[in-house]
Formats: C-alpha cells, structure tokens, sequence
C-alpha cells in the first residue's frame, strides 16, 4: 500500500510516495521510497488492548496472591496463636480451680483443728484447780456442747475429752450415731488416760473399731475398709498452767471432701496422700472395684519428682502428659507441722484436665476460620474483579480516544469530567492531543507562510515588470488617445489587485516584530475608515463612526493596529450590500481587572454560515470568489501579539459584529517574530 506525502523547504518541495511495509510488530510500518524516511510502528488497536487486559490480569494475579498469602499467614499465626491461647487458659484455669478446692480442704483440716481448740478451752473453764474433779455441772456442760458439735459437723465421727482429776481420771466420749451423736461419761475403757492420747499419732488415719461403726455402702455393709479418719488431739489446760487432760476429734475424711469437685465436669479431681495412695477422686476410674481407690504415681509418671517435690516443701506442681494430652495440677495442704521426730503429714489436692476439648474448640476454630477465610478469599476476588474492570475499562476508553486520534479524527473527547487519576492522565492526554494539534497547525502554517512567502517574492518581481510595461503603454496610448488606452487601465487594475494578494501572503508569512509605541486609537481608527471610503463610496456603504468619547491611547505597533481596522472594515464593506451601511462602535471598560479598549464594528450583511463559523480566523478560508481568505488571519495575529481578543459573530437581526478587545497597555505584549497563529486564542464565540 502506497500514500502520497508532500514536504516542503524554502527552496524545493519533495513528493515522497510511502510504502507501508510490515514492521518488526506485525503492523504496516510507512517508509518512503525516495527519502527513505522512517516511520514509528503503530502497534494495532486490539492488541494495545490486549496488552492492557494482560496488565490487569497481572495486576489482579499479584494482588491476588499477596493477600492470600497475607490471609493464610495470618490464619495459621491465629490458629496457632489462639490453640496456644487455650492451652495456657486450661493450664490457668486448673490451676485455679485446683488451689481453691485446696483451699476447702485446707479450711477443713484448720476447722477441725478450731474445734478442739474450743472444747480444750471449755473444759478447762470447769476445772477449778489443776488437782480437782470436774463439777457435776461441769460435765454436763460438755455433753451438751459435744452434742451441739456432732449434730453442726456431719463429718466428726467421734469427739472424746479425757480429763484427770484427784479421783482418777474421767472420759466424756460422743460417738456418730445416725444424724447425731451418742454422748456418754464414765471412766476410761481399756484404761486409757489423756497422755496416751496427747501421744498418739495425729492427721491421716485409717478407720478402727475405736472410732466406731463405720457408714454402710450402698449394700448395706460397713465401708470400714479403705476408709480414713482425720484425727487430732489437743491438751486441756488448767488455770494453773499444768495440763489436766486431752481432747481428740476424730473426722470422717471421706465425708469432708464428699463435695469437693462435684461442679467440674472437665477436670478431675482427687486428693492423696504423701505416697500418692488415692483419699478422694471425684469420678472413680469405670474399672474400679467398690473401695478400691489406686495411687496416684501409677496414674501418672510422677515417681522420679514426687519425693523432690515433698521435699523441697514446695506448694504447688504442674506437668503435663502426652498419652494421652492431659495436663496435671497438684495442691500441698499441711495436716500438722513437721517435727524432728516425724516427717511432715500432708495431703495432696490434685485436678486432671484432657486436652481433648482444647483439641475439639481448636478444630472448631480452624473450621470456622477456613470458612471465614473462603468468604473473604470470594469477596476479595469479587471486588478485585471489579476493581480492575473499574481500572481497565476506563483505561480502554482512553486507549480508544488515542486510536481514534491517531486515525485522525478531531472532535474527539475523552472522560475528563472524573477526578481520579484516569481524569488527571485523560486531561493530560487532553491536552497533549491538543498541543500537539496547535503544533501540527502551527507547523502546517508555517510551511504555508514559507510558501506563500516564495511564491509572492518571484511573482512581485514579475508584476514589477509587467506594471512598468503597462504604465510605458499607458502614456504610449494616452497621447496617441486610441481605444487601448481602457484596456491598459484594466490591466493595472488587475496588477494592483495581484498585488494587494501579495502585501496579504508576505504578511501572512512573515508577521514582523512589534514596534511599540503610545498610539491614538481613535486616529488609527479614522485613518482606516477614510482609506477604504473609495471602495465603500463605489458599493454607496454608510460607515459611521459612533464613537463619542474620545478614547484613550494604547500600547501597541501603530501600523499593525491600523492594518487591523483596514482589514476588519475591507471585511464589512466585501459583506455589506449595496447601499448597506456600517456603524463603528467604541468604549473603555474593565477586562481582567485592567482597562482595556473594545472596539466594534457591524454590518447590515447576510451574516456568517453556521458551517464555517468556527473556521473565519483560519487561514486561506473565504466565502468571496476573490480573496486570499488571509485577512481575518492576519487580524487574529495582529490581536494576538497585543494580547487581546477578536470574535466574529452573526447578529440575530441580521449581519455580523466583529468585536477587538484591546488592552490599555499589554506588558506582556509580544514583540517577537513568528507569533502563534493558534485560533485557539482568540474568543470567536460562533
């Protein structure tokens, strides 16, 4: 496929016939066969838009992957965060639980322990002296009082005071008996006194017969086997400070510690022993046998720490186990202070949680999460989906605005109206689009001007010669008074016409600089108005001035401003009719803060057609069979380099108004060469 281009010089113009050969992208890529000028590759429209599809779905995988990955990290830190979380709260909460109900047991032992405190001082309150008999009164003070303390404390299986006196020593012993207790008084069986009593070992006991029967199980037996007692004994002090006797108390342990537990039903409590042996647990074992109770060191493999543990005295011990994954939690309650003589006596409060529910709340917890983590995956690609179709649609809007603006077309918009970045990047192509435009323009007017220039200078140097000839034959044929003496008169008519043609080419092409000086406005006016009223007076036009003011004078290059007028008012009298009229309108007023002179000049003509109004200033365009169509242009300049405005409308009455808006005095006014012939400019407002 071949097109034709022409470039130009000052001096030659080139025809380059270009051929559109495929290019290293696949596209037709132009290269002119005479220059051998290259042209860039014009990547086809579809595939900047596939690029642009491939953009964003690499946007959208990366995306994607990161907040994945992001998510899943952040799922498994909870997961593990949290699993951690509930071991170390089931370890506390063990713990917990497992020191208050040592607590209970504790303020157990320490009741029991009150108690004989008090019935020691109670009975020393009846003894009179350390050598006398207990008072028949007195005696029955402490049956009553021991019956008070069987029927409060359900637990005590038997409490016995053993008081000396001069008379032999006398026994008050209360014995469980159904709810209550069986109190009797009489001299001590077996000959037992009190210093064999104060002798006795005191804490955890096993059950005998001299603490009486024991409670029958569920089969109606005695559950004396297995079964122990809490036994303590205390001195009973006489006024004189010399002991008199002994009270003991003796407490069923498995009805003290009955309750101890019975509100967990994940944690298993127990209480043992110093060798591990099993007092108390709150759910026996399925396969254990009626009174069987076991021991805690064969449960768990607490062998190796257990007599550390006892030793070092220290209150509390945690382990955890992993077949199966339990965690163990033991209590120390002291029963009574160690001697030299004995080793302490104590009890062991234990409590035993599975990790099983930890476990179970875990598994929960990854499933809920691997739900919620689907959720927010579908979400997330639903609205990076969107996301992206929000970004790449408009990025192909713009891509569609680039190729129609490539192809060619002028009147292209793109979505400047958004305010996000696609609104920023689609004003800047916006702009761009129309720079490059004014700069194509401005070239493509250049290159006309050189033209134009060139051509005018070889022809006006022609028209010089046939003018000198033509004026020859003028007077040649004036003296001789023959008929050609019309046709030389025509022929300089023509000549000057040819010549007028070329005064607007050379200052199309070349516009000058500006000579600034302070001109009369009014007088530039004038003058242009009594130049032209020859061609006005032949078409029998009214030009009137209505100006009564006089204006002010402005900055400006006076032979440029007086070229402006003549050029507006030759455009006027070529639009007016015969016998038309023209009416030229003048005032000061305040444009951008700063005073400025507007200037108006209307005819009675047919006015302008809507179907060139936007191109009046542009170069070369005429509706009159003769004409350059550079006057407007060459005004626009004119306009332009004195940073005014000029606008050409038509009038609804009919005609048009060409309006020049002057400023008083431009500072910035352009006194260089070349100055933009962009229409933009100018305010043409049709």
């Amino acid at each position: 496929m071949s097109v034709w281009r022409i470039a130009s010089s000052s001096s030659t113009m080139r025809i380059c016939v270009i051929l559109r050969t495929p290019g290293s992208c696949g596209a037709a890529r132009p290269n002119c066969s005479s220059c051998d000028q290259h042209y860039p590759c014009q990547q086809p429209r579809t595939g900047r838009r596939h690029a642009a599809m491939k953009l964003a779905n690499r946007i959208l995988a990366i995306t994607f992957l990161i907040s994945t990955t992001a998510i899943v990290g952040i799922a498994g830190l909870t997961l593990a965060v949290s699993n951690g979380a509930l071991h170390d709260l089931l370890r506390k909460s063990l713990s917990d639980t497992v020191g208050r109900e040592a607590r209970v047991v504790q303020n157990s032992v320490d009741m029991v322990k009150s108690d004989l405190v008090v019935l020691a001082e109670v009975a020393a309150s009846g003894i009179l002296d350390d050598h006398s008999d207990p008072s028949a009164g007195s005696l029955q003070m402490l049956t009553d009082h021991l019956n008070a303390l069987m029927r409060k404390r359900p637990a005590y299986a038997q409490a016995q005071l053993i008081l000396g006196g001069a008379t032999g020593q006398r026994m008050v012993l209360s014995t469980r008996s159904e709810d209550a207790g069986q109190t009797t008084v009489g001299a001590p069986t077996g000959g037992l006194r009190y210093e064999a009593v104060l002798r006795e070992k005191q804490g955890l006991r096993p059950w005998s017969a001299q603490f009486g029967a024991a409670p029958r199980t569920s089969k109606g037996k005695e559950a004396a086997e297995g079964r122990d007692v809490l036994y303590f004994s205390a001195p009973v002090v006489a006024r004189g400070g010399a002991t008199v006797g002994a009270v003991a108390i003796a407490a069923d342990f498995d009805l003290m510690v009955r309750e101890l537990g019975w509100t967990s039903e994940d944690v298993v409590y127990s209480v043992g022993d110093q060798t591990g042996r099993y007092l108390y647990r709150s759910r026996p074992p399925p396969a254990a046998s009626d009174g069987a109770k076991g021991n805690m060191l064969d449960d768990f493999p607490l062998r190796n720490g257990w007599g550390k543990w006892l030793a070092q005295g220290e209150p509390h011990l945690q382990r955890e186990l992993r077949d199966p994954p339990r965690v163990v939690d033991l209590r120390r309650v002291d029963l009574v202070d160690a001697t030299s003589a004995a080793p302490p006596e104590i009890l062991v409060v234990g409590g035993v949680a599975s990790f099983a529910n930890v476990e179970m709340k875990a598994s929960m917890y990854r499933t809920q999460l691997a739900v919620t983590v689907l959720g927010i995956g579908t979400l997330m690609v639903l609205g990076l989906t969107f996301a992206t179709f929000c970004l790449v649609r408009p990025i192909e809007s713009l891509t569609t605005v680039v190729d129609r603006i490539a192809a060619g077309e002028q009147n292209v918009m793109a979505p400047t109206q958004r305010r996000d970045e696609i609104g920023i990047l689609a004003r800047a192509m916006m702009h761009m689009a129309d720079q490059l435009r004014r700069t194509a323009k401005n070239s493509e007017q250049a290159a006309m001007g050189r033209m134009a220039s060139m051509i005018a200078h070889d022809l006006r140097n022609a028209l010089s010669s046939v003018k000198m000839n033509l004026h020859i034959l003028q007077a040649h044929h004036r003296k001789q008074n023959d008929d050609c003496l019309d046709g030389c008169e025509i022929a300089l008519d023509q000549v000057r016409y040819m010549e007028h043609i070329l005064n607007d080419m050379l200052a199309f092409a070349r516009p000058g600089t500006l000579d600034l000086d302070w001109v009369d406005l009014g007088e530039a006016i004038s003058t242009a108005s009594v130049s032209l009223l020859p061609d006005a007076m032949r078409k029998s036009i009214d030009v009137r001035n209505c100006s009564e003011h006089k204006l002010p004078t402005v900055r400006g290059d006076r032979n440029k401003l007086l070229q402006l007028f003549q050029n507006i008012l030759d455009n006027a009298i070529q639009a007016a009719p015969e016998g038309g009229h023209i009416t030229i309108e003048t005032r000061v007023l305040l444009h951008d803060s700063q005073p400025a002179v507007e200037v108006k000049v209307t005819d009675n003509g047919p006015g302008i057609s809507p179907e060139i109004a936007g191109e009046m200033f542009e170069p070369f365009v005429t509706t009159r069979a003769r004409g350059t169509g550079l006057g407007l242009a060459i005004v626009q300049r004119i306009v332009t380099q004195h940073r005014g405005h000029v606008t050409l409308n038509s009038r609804p009455s009919g005609g048009a108004v060409a309006t020049v808006l002057l400023p008083v005095s431009p500072n910035d006014a352009e006194p260089a060469d070349g100055a933009s012939l962009d229409p933009g400019v100018a305010s043409q407002g049709m």
